[in-house]
């Protein structure tokens, strides 16, 4: 390869890898929540501030899910992407 063409590459895989993280932050932030919810469940039960977190915190967990799932759609786009352009190289 030369130099050039590792330019191409490694520019190409910049996307990528901003989309791998922000999934890794989605998944590390619904672990945290999911790990709270079930030992809170057996700690604070009953507890009523408690009770509003889980109704907030399920709430959030909703839309870090889907955001999860956005960006590993647009990871697997922007991997296609990269496939394509290293093919033709």
């Amino acid at each position: 390869m030369t130099e050039q063409e590792k330019q191409i590459v490694a520019k190409a895989s910049v996307p990528m890898t901003i989309a791998n993280g922000f999934r890794w932050l989605f998944l590390m932030a619904a672990l945290l929540i999911v790990l709270v919810l079930f030992f809170g469940n057996k700690l604070w039960e009953g507890a009523a501030w408690y009770e509003a977190f889980t109704a907030r915190a399920y709430s959030f967990l909703l839309w870090d899910i889907l955001l999860m799932l956005l960006s590993s759609i647009v990871r697997i786009i922007f991997a296609a992407r990269y496939n394509r352009i290293v093919k033709n190289l």
